[in-house]
């Protein structure tokens, strides 16, 4: 096969389009669109997600120590956009116009996405400056999920979920075909 190189890159497919949300005054908050993230570790549960120092809601992310991330579905490719797009300082009142509610949670001050099937409780345990931006470490505190997206087991079922992902190439996508189980489908390679 044919290569060529293309130098550092962020090309990794897909990431997710997560909507992060913080506390930005006694009734408010702001919501953003982030792709840079991802779990890092299993006991306990840790995220790591990069926010760039300038965006509106980093003050408001440092003041409080923890913030939502919210899964959204495909069906809310429209709102990831607009919040990706439209600094809070811009609209300070994104949910309103995006038709979403902002529902409280239950271990950090931040509110979670009600539209959101899936939703984590972040409490941030460290930082590291990275270029533009700060790579946040968070520990996953709680986890709210629709009961329309889980098993009889309460495992979040991926189809179910239909998770939004986006692309390096500035492309949001839906989920593709299920392949088969993990740890399973390799066997026949064994």
């Amino acid at each position: 096969m044919a290569k060529r190189t293309l130098g550092p890159t962020t090309n990794l497919f897909p990431m997710p389009a997560l909507l992060v949300a913080v506390k930005t005054g006694a009734e408010t908050a702001n919501i953003l669109t982030v792709a840079w993230a991802g779990i890092v570790a299993g006991e306990p549960p840790m995220m790591a997600i990069e926010i760039g120092q300038d965006h509106y809601s980093t003050p408001y992310i440092e003041a409080e120590g923890s913030f939502s991330v919210n899964v959204p579905n495909a069906a809310l490719a429209e709102v990831v956009d607009y919040c990706g797009s439209v600094s809070g300082r811009e609209d300070p009142r994104k949910a309103v116009t995006c038709g979403l509610t902002l529902a409280p949670s239950s271990k950090i001050a931040s509110p979670i996405i009600g539209e959101c099937p899936l939703n984590l409780e972040c409490v941030i345990r460290d930082r590291i400056q990275c270029g533009t931006g700060r790579f946040y470490l968070v520990e996953i505190v709680e986890t709210h999920a629709d009961t329309a997206v889980l098993d009889t087991e309460n495992q979040v079922l991926a189809a179910a979920l239909d998770p939004l992902v986006f692309t390096p190439d500035g492309r949001y996508f839906a989920l593709g075909r299920d392949l088969g189980a993990a740890w399973s489908i390799g066997e026949r390679l064994r």
